[in-house]
């Protein structure tokens, strides 16, 4: 059997490697059609200065923390090629990100083989590996995404080798160890994974009892209340950005004392549900008292303490409403579920099990605490910022009035949107709403509804397939629920799906701009196993059946086979052995013009910058966004001094486009009066930078 694993594992090596080594023998204008974002290269400069001993800067003058700390420890002794050749480091990392591809492929394998089907585990393995869309995000950009849906898989394949029944007791601390390590990957891969990494340890503590999900839905319901709370009355403010304190602080007081007062009221003991009446008061009474208690600690806070600027009671009061409606409910549908079905007898009692919860806890989080301050107080040391600034950047972009960066979310209507948005690029779910967004408005186009007076059936057709989808999915889960729910609790879905929502919400509620696509790898990563999980049980009852077995396998291998194929044909079509590919950055042009119009040792002011930074060595290049500047640059900015800066560091041109310089903020604020017209290249302007107002 471990023979067969590790054929299997080379099997799906070979497969990848293979397109990712032709690729990465391509011509130099072709390769670089591979990395098509600027943001891939302010991690391969930032590792190539620190190969070079210029420190963890980008722009060799400044420290910054503006990256995800595992990709850079790939990207360092990588890029330490970089001093023989500037594309050298590039082909090796395709190669490096094919193998990466592999691993979450064999992955996916594995989880689903071991546990439902070996067809079902080559299908899911196959698609996520080779469907064009998702390798472009996961493995095409250069970018931390590999190794993030990697460290994410890998934390999902360590829950599912845990024994299904623990009798109460904790597991072992090799095996608490183990999945630690898993989670801390996956942290230093994105920090933004907290949120699975967090929901995963809740998962852990309460796993032997219908906690383990429970608290994890009431989670998302809390926050669902917050966000709802919150955004039904501060949307209607000037700027809802100066009550994120109250929102934050709100969620967290929710989030840490509601699930308590529910626990305390018994409404997690199914077994003590004997009346329906009692249920409902319970749950009145346990929403009650934690949205008062959440009241008198805002009261101290604010009123006493003036520990933030303001905050609004009447959220409070919507707050509590909304969380009666969607609590209250639920227990009313789990007591008649429990009544009929009967419940787990499962003791949860505080007095029984806090040694062995408190031990769990402490055995998960431990570890990844620690690593997680580590981490902080080193970048507080070098960087000055224990958070990477690019993340504070985006959040105060949101708060500027004229940003070329976009616009943030100040509705709740435009958090629904943005929660549902079917586009690649800004929607997490993606996977899913596009293609019901492609039916519904094929759809609208067979019946003409897209354009006149009719247009506005659009959105009916939309609702309406969903509906007829959603419907579907209950038919074939109600046929296969017992099979679903026993695979989901062995993969920990209930942990993944609360940390999924919870980094969501986190992105599209509090002014983030300019979110990116590979920031919902882990979205990604959950609606692939959901749809794995659903294809699994529906197909379970085929398995006992001779042709079934056969048909599931032709399907399957047929699914791998056009997955493989179709692949081959887009690398081919994208990177053709002629090179007869329109190239998307002409390095060569804008590193001429630039070495053209200024001196070696220059220092070059530019939004962005990536590319230039790497492919012309010889000058400094500053990125005046700040995402992989300075914590100190930052500052400056959001204190209207960023003129003294760049006058400290010597910065003699500013080179990008005339709209962004100077008429978006917060460069109109600096360059106003200080750039003087030098010359123009292929993609953007060049501009003296004048110290002092310009002549």
């Amino acid at each position: 059997m471990k023979k067969r694993k590790i054929l299997i594992f080379l099997l799906i090596l070979i497969i990848n490697l293979i397109p990712h080594i032709y690729v990465s023998f391509s011509k130099p204008d072709t390769l670089l059609n591979w990395y098509l974002t600027d943001d891939a290269f302010y991690y391969f400069k930032t590792a190539q200065n620190i190969t070079e001993g210029a420190g963890i800067s980008f722009d060799s003058i400044a420290p910054t923390n503006g990256f995800h700390p595992l990709w850079m420890l790939v990207c360092v002794p990588v890029f330490a090629l970089a001093r023989f050749d500037l594309f050298l480091p590039l082909r090796v990392l395709i190669v490096l990100q094919g193998l990466l591809n592999a691993i979450s492929g064999y992955l996916l394998y594995r989880i689903f083989a071991d546990h439902l089907s070996e067809e079902i585990g080559w299908a899911i393995a196959a698609f996520w590996m080779f469907f064009p869309a998702i390798h472009g995000i996961t493995t095409k950009l250069g970018l931390e995404s590999g190794i993030n849906a990697l460290s994410i898989l890998f934390l999902v394949f360590c829950l599912t080798r845990l024994p299904e029944k623990t009798n109460g007791q904790a597991l072992p601390m090799k095996q608490y160890l183990g999945i630690s390590l898993a989670a801390i990957l996956c942290l230093l891969s994105r920090l933004d994974n907290i949120f699975i990494v967090l929901m995963v340890g809740v998962w852990l503590i309460f796993r032997s009892s219908s906690l383990s999900w429970s608290v994890l839905f009431d989670f998302c319901l809390i926050l669902s209340a917050v966000v709802g709370a919150y955004y039904s009355r501060i949307q209607t403010t000037a700027n809802i950005f100066n009550f994120l304190p109250f929102f934050y602080l709100l969620a967290a007081f929710s989030l840490a004392i509601k699930p308590v007062a529910f626990y305390f009221f018994y409404l997690y003991d199914g077994s003590l549900s004997k009346d329906l009446r009692q249920v409902i008061i319970r749950s009145v009474t346990a929403v009650t008292i934690s949205s008062l208690l959440i009241a008198f600690i805002f009261f101290i806070l604010h009123d006493l303490l003036h520990a933030f600027r303001g905050f609004s009671r009447s959220v409070l009061l919507i707050d509590w409403l909304l969380t009666l409606v969607l609590v209250v409910p639920l227990r009313v549908f789990r007591f008649i579920r429990y009544q009929r079905y009967g419940c787990e007898e499962v003791d949860i009692t505080l007095k029984n099990n806090w040694r062995t919860w408190l031990s769990a806890a402490l055995r998960y989080f431990l570890p990844v605490f620690t690593i997680l301050a580590g981490y902080m107080a080193i970048n507080k040391t070098y960087a000055g910022s224990a958070m990477p600034v690019s993340g504070q950047i985006k959040r105060w972009w949101g708060t500027l009035p004229n940003t070329v960066y976009g616009r943030p979310i100040t509705t709740l209507q435009g958090v629904i949107r943005g929660i549902s948005d079917s586009g690649v690029e800004t929607g997490p779910f993606w996977l899913v709403t596009k293609p019901i967004n492609t039916m519904a408005l094929w759809l609208s186009r067979s019946f003409n509804l897209t354009s006149g007076h009719n247009a506005v059936a659009h959105p009916y057709m939309l609702a309406l397939v969903w509906i007829v989808l959603s419907g579907i999915l209950i038919a074939v889960l109600i046929g296969s629920w017992q099979i679903f729910t026993r695979h989901a609790e062995r993969l920990g879905l209930a942990a993944l799906t609360s940390g999924c929502f919870i980094h969501v919400i986190s992105y599209k509620t509090t002014g983030y701009l300019h979110a990116k696509y590979w920031y919902w790898i882990g979205e990604m990563i959950l609606l692939v196993i959901i749809f794995g999980l659903i294809l699994g049980s529906a197909l379970n009852n085929l398995h006992g059946k001779k042709t079934g077995q056969k048909l599931i396998k032709g399907i399957s291998s047929l699914a791998v086979i056009l997955l493989v194929v179709n692949f081959g044909f887009s690398i081919a079509h994208d990177f053709p052995l002629n090179n007869s590919v329109i190239k998307q950055y002409d390095y060569l042009g804008e590193k001429n013009f630039i070495e053209s119009q200024t001196q070696p040792g220059d220092v070059i002011g530019m939004t962005g910058g990536g590319l230039v930074g790497y492919f012309v060595p010889d000058r400094k290049i500053v990125n005046l966004d700040g995402l992989i500047n300075s914590a100190e640059y930052f500052e400056k900015l959001k204190s209207d001094q960023a003129n003294d800066y760049l006058k400290d560091i010597g910065v003699k041109y500013i080179y990008g486009e005339a709209s962004v310089l100077l008429d978006s903020d917060p460069y109109r604020w600096i360059f106003t009066d200080h750039l003087q017209f030098k010359a123009q290249g292929s993609y953007f302007s060049l501009y003296d930078y004048c110290v002092e107002f310009c002549k």
